[in-house]
């Protein structure tokens, strides 16, 4: 029987007294390599670049003020609209208690004289509120509704006349438009305040066109040497509707007036807006 003996190489072991038995170390040796890093980065790798930094630095500034300018924007253009309907209605306010006061003057005219035609004045005096009441809140209105009310505001003031033979109409044209409520009814009201002379006399015209989107208004009236230091201000229904044409047809209206010694003209374009 051979007994088989496993021949392992002893260890060899630095002596003690010979530090140049010893491996040599360094610190590198304690760090890992790169390579096979779980836990360190490259940060110049990881990290952007400076200038795609600043680039997404200013495209994030610019979307914040973007954002804040539309924000502060929207609130402009709110707080414009809502004083441009504060005036609006303001002005509206205005316009109906001055025409009020017109009318019933003319209706006095005529119960002062005992005439027969108080009565049906009183009658078209109402057509006249109702429609003021009721029509002209809105921000558009009808064409030919706020013609028929023109109508019927002449019609007022002719029976309260001597003589209306001097008082020529002309109205024609497309009506299937719209309009903003009394927005002409004070140039009307104007030529019959001062159309007529000392004499009784009456001299007016009263033209309006409506062709291809836009409406034209021609208001003659004859101003006597008594009424022609008042009728250079007519009013606050005149300044009233310059204000309101301004507001609502901003650069969409034409207004020409002629004021001279013994006559009055008004020459006004506007383009409608459709039904």
């Amino acid at each position: 029987m051979y007994i088989i003996e496993e021949i392992i190489p002893k260890p060899i072991f630095p002596n003690p007294n010979n530090f140049q038995d010893f491996p040599k170390l360094s610190l590198q040796h304690l760090i890992p390599p790169k390579k096979h890093s779980f836990f360190w980065f490259n940060f110049k790798g990881f990290f952007p670049s400076g200038g795609l930094l600043l680039l997404i630095f200013a495209l994030s500034t610019s979307i914040k003020l973007g954002i804040e300018w539309y924000r502060t924007e929207k609130q402009r253009v709110l707080i414009e609209s809502q004083k441009v309907n504060s005036e609006l209605s303001f002005l509206k306010a205005q316009l109906n208690p001055h025409f009020l006061f017109n009318s019933l003057n003319s209706i006095y005219s005529l119960a002062n004289k005992q005439s027969k035609e108080t009565t049906n004045a009183i009658v078209i005096l109402s057509d006249l509120m109702r429609y003021m009441i009721y029509e002209a809140n809105r921000e558009l209105v009808p064409l030919q509704k706020e013609i028929d009310y023109i109508k019927n505001y002449i019609s007022l003031q002719l029976l309260r006349l001597k003589d209306s033979s001097g008082v020529k109409i002309n109205i024609h044209g497309n009506l299937n438009y719209n309009i903003e409520p009394l927005l002409l009814i004070s140039f009307i009201e104007n030529a019959f305040k001062y159309g007529t002379d000392f004499k009784g006399n009456t001299s007016i015209i009263i033209k309006i066109t409506i062709q291809n989107e836009l409406l034209n208004l021609y208001v003659y009236n004859i101003v006597s040497s008594q009424q022609s230091t008042k009728s250079e201000n007519s009013g606050i229904g005149l300044e009233n509707i310059k204000n309101r044409l301004q507001l609502l047809y901003n650069n969409n209206h034409t207004l020409n007036i002629k004021n001279q010694k013994q006559s009055y003209e008004v020459n006004l374009t506007l383009k409608l807006k459709k039904q």
